[in-house]
């Protein structure tokens, strides 16, 4: 199915070496099927992805000369594009068959659509890492039950189609450096002007996920920069993106564990240790389906990993709640004293 519309399809770059060569050649063969423009936009790149791309022919790339996070370079791909519809698509994954048309049709399907989000999927281009492989499952674990398409509470911004009039209407994206997380700002916004975020099976892509300790650091800074977000919209986002409230739920209980951990030193420890016990039961209730998922995916080493993982990931959540506090106390005490 093929369709009348034009396309600025736009891709953020940074130190991307490993995977944009691949990434770029399956846009290029999606975007010969709709009238469309490509934007690779460099941010600041250390490596020999500049290189790289530069071996492409027809595509337009902007070198930015100072990095400051994949929001800001997509909105400079947004600023020079020249099509009534933005396609942004990150240089660390692979999409699938007529993803780009398939996303272009579902946003002009209602007026109700403000966004069309792919779905990823459980294969992990990371085969070096092989904790990447939680990080992915635990990324992708929740959009796997999606038959067709939802309404999404956040505007994936890996992979996504928006009207060029509606994305400056929002305000484009809200840059977050050296953390992410700017989908869900801009998906909240979207929402508030009664528009959909609508993430669909029928465009996919398959991504280059971090190991688990990249993954903890950017946990932790993109905690600190969603907590004001949260505050403002009162409620956690959808099964199937990561600030949801059964991962609220089982932070919690990580804080509570090790909590009893550190006062069973100090207190009557059989008590302690029956409610530690408890407390793994309940964490273990609350990420169960998770658990069935990953092992199911990729067997009983990854079930016994996932446990591990798991504390890992609720402890950059936890770090990135302190951090938040932290900045504020800090900000507030000079501002006192200044």
């Amino acid at each position: 199915m093929k369709n009348n519309y034009k396309v600025s399809i736009i891709v953020p770059a940074h130190n991307s070496e490993i995977t944009i060569k691949d990434s770029l050649s399956k846009i290029i063969d999606e975007s010969k099927k709709i009238i469309s423009e490509i934007i690779v936009v460099d941010d600041c790149s250390k490596d020999n992805t500049v290189k790289i791309i530069e071996t492409f022919e027809n595509i337009k790339l902007i070198k930015l000369e100072k990095n400051k996070g994949a929001g800001n370079a997509r909105n400079v791909g947004a600023d020079q594009a020249k099509y009534e519809n933005l396609c942004f698509i990150d240089s660390d994954i692979i999409i699938s068959e007529d993803s780009i048309l398939n996303l272009v049709n579902r946003l002009h399907e209602d007026d109700e659509t403000g966004s069309a989000l792919a779905t990823q999927d459980s294969f992990n281009l990371n085969k070096k890492e092989w904790s990447s492989n939680f990080v992915c499952l635990k990324s992708c674990y929740g959009t796997n039950t999606i038959k067709n398409e939802i309404k999404f509470s956040v505007c994936c911004s890996e992979f996504c189609a928006i009207s060029k009039k509606l994305f400056f209407e929002v305000g484009k994206w809200k840059p977050f450096y050296d953390a992410g997380g700017e989908e869900f700002d801009l998906g909240y916004r979207i929402r508030k002007l009664k528009k959909n975020n609508i993430k669909t099976q029928s465009a996919k892509y398959s991504g280059y996920w971090y190991n688990l300790y990249e993954r903890f650091i950017r946990i932790i800074n993109r905690t600190s920069k969603y907590i004001p977000l949260f505050f403002k919209k009162k409620k956690f986002d959808s099964k199937g993106s990561f600030a949801t409230l059964d991962q609220f739920f089982s932070a919690l209980l990580t804080l509570i564990i090790i909590f009893f951990l550190i006062t069973s030193y100090f207190f009557y420890q059989s008590a302690l240790f029956k409610g530690l016990i408890i407390l793994l039961l309940l964490q273990t209730i609350i990420e169960l389906k998770f658990l069935i998922y990953a092992t199911k995916k990729q067997g009983l080493k990854m079930l016994i990993f996932s446990l591990f993982g798991i504390q890992i990931i609720n402890l950059g959540i936890l770090f990135g709640v302190v951090y938040f506090f932290f900045k504020k106390i800090i900000k507030t005490l000079k501002f006192y004293f200044s």
